[in-house]
């Protein structure tokens, strides 16, 4: 009898222990457990296996590419230059020969 009843409160122990595992396992996991009864009743944890994680893509930000845009030439600018009377202009009001146009600049 006494044989009886401790097979019995294995039985009923190992069924709850299995109903409890199955029960907390979430639905997308696997499960892997095991109850081996032998010289002893032994009885495994089950082992829960979650699905892999998978990390979210990097992000891309792609920045356009730079418009250039070409400045205007300036207009050439001249200083004039009077021969008789000798003189540039407006230092020079009047010159009778004509006025020489004179590039501001050494020339390069």
């Amino acid at each position: 009898m006494r044989i009886r009843t401790l097979g019995s409160i294995v039985l009923g122990v190992s069924l709850a222990v299995a109903v409890l595992a199955v029960s907390a396992t979430p639905s997308l996991a696997w499960w892997r457990g095991g109850v081996w009864i032998g010289p002893g009743v032994v009885v495994a944890p089950p082992v829960v296996v979650a699905p892999p994680i998978y990390a979210a893509p990097p992000v891309v930000v792609e920045t356009p590419a730079p418009v250039y845009t070409q400045q205007p030439q300036a207009t050439q600018q001249y200083w004039y230059y009077c021969q008789d009377p000798q003189g540039y202009y407006p230092y020079v009001q009047q010159c009778p020969r004509g006025w020489q146009p004179v590039s501001p600049e050494p020339a390069r």
